[in-house]
């Protein structure tokens, strides 16, 4: 086995010799993540454990652990995102037997070989989060977009609804004109 883990690996037979791998890999490595990312400077910190259940299904069980630079998007600046993630991984030949895993495993669906890095990848993509935010109270522009900020005056507010015409006041026109109309 290659200290280096780009490389290629068998998870079935690494299943099999109920092996374990851990290390660092830099995340400049992890090509597909670094698009979303701020920075690429910084470390991902494993340790897999390639083994096989009680129910005879090869899996990988372990935790991913980095930090993140994102950018925030309510202020556009980078935010800090800590990553310590649990692994627990299905082998699986297709995505037809991935239909069969337990609910506990996500699927690896991987015939033959993959590397580290791209399980390292999957794992570090499916935990960003939908939208990058700091909490309001941590943001450099967090007060900005407080809900308690009112850029009208609440005496403006009620002037304004009450200046606008009611869209339903032609309805009630037509019924009183109609209730005159079969009170004659």
């Amino acid at each position: 086995m290659s200290d280096r883990f780009t490389d290629s690996i068998e998870p079935l037979a690494l299943a099999t010799q109920g092996r374990l791998i851990e290390g660092k890999v830099a995340l400049k490595e992890l090509k597909r993540l670094l698009p979303l990312l701020r920075s690429s400077s910084g470390d991902v910190e494993f340790s897999l454990n390639f083994e096989t259940d009680e129910a005879g299904i090869p899996r990988i069980r372990g935790k991913v652990q980095t930090m993140l630079i994102l950018q925030c998007q309510r202020c556009m600046e980078d935010m800090e995102f800590p990553v310590s993630s649990k692994v627990r991984l299905g082998i699986v030949p297709s995505r037809e037997a991935a239909e069969h895993l337990p609910d506990n495993y996500e699927p690896l669906v991987c015939d033959d070989e993959t590397t580290i890095v791209s399980v390292l990848e999957d794992e570090l993509i499916l935990a960003l989060p939908i939208v990058a935010m700091h909490k309001v109270e941590d943001c450099p522009q967090g007060d900005t977009f407080s809900t308690q900020k009112h850029d009208v005056e609440e005496g403006e507010m009620n002037n304004l609804s009450t200046d606008r015409e009611n869209p339903f006041a032609v309805l009630e026109q037509l019924k009183s004109a109609q209730s005159k109309d079969k009170a004659e």
